[in-house]
């Protein structure tokens, strides 16, 4: 990945409130710049930052780089970013034509649920993580700016 998709990436977790501090420390190695104005310039709306981090972390579930559920949590978190809208929040994943997959989120927290209702293992988490890799290609399909 280059410095500019790294900076992209890492300024998008800083717009969406989702950064860590190694990302932080980041954004001033990646620009090379003392000023501070140069990372406000260059930070994107909430809006495009989420759309940005969907497109790497849903690219990375249809891809095979991220397991399906740890690359569905991380989808997941950019819509509870307290920087989004309310709006992009209010119907979960619809504003940015992530739906399914949210709704899948739901899938593995019910048989996460019966697991430890009956103290066995779930049998369904393989065809659920099958849909989620299904969805995520579809979505990449029909999102994907090849950018990120």
């Amino acid at each position: 990945m280059t410095d500019t998709a790294n900076l992209d990436l890492v300024l998008a977790r800083l717009a969406l409130g989702v950064a860590t501090p190694e990302d932080s420390d980041r954004v001033a190695e990646l620009l090379d710049a003392d000023d501070p104005s140069a990372i406000v310039d260059r930070m994107p709306a909430p809006e495009r930052a989420a759309w940005t981090l969907l497109e790497v972390h849903i690219g990375a579930i249809a891809h095979g780089k991220l397991p399906p559920e740890q690359g569905l949590t991380l989808v997941i978190e950019v819509f509870r970013s307290p920087e989004l809208v309310p709006s992009a929040r209010r119907a979960m994943g619809a504003s940015h034509d992530a739906d399914r997959l949210v709704a899948l989120q739901d899938a593995y927290d019910d048989a996460h649920r019966r697991e430890r209702q009956t103290g066995s293992t779930v049998v369904q988490t393989p065809q659920i993580d099958a849909q989620v890799v299904l969805a995520a290609r579809e979505w990449m399909a029909r999102n994907a700016t090849g950018r990120a």
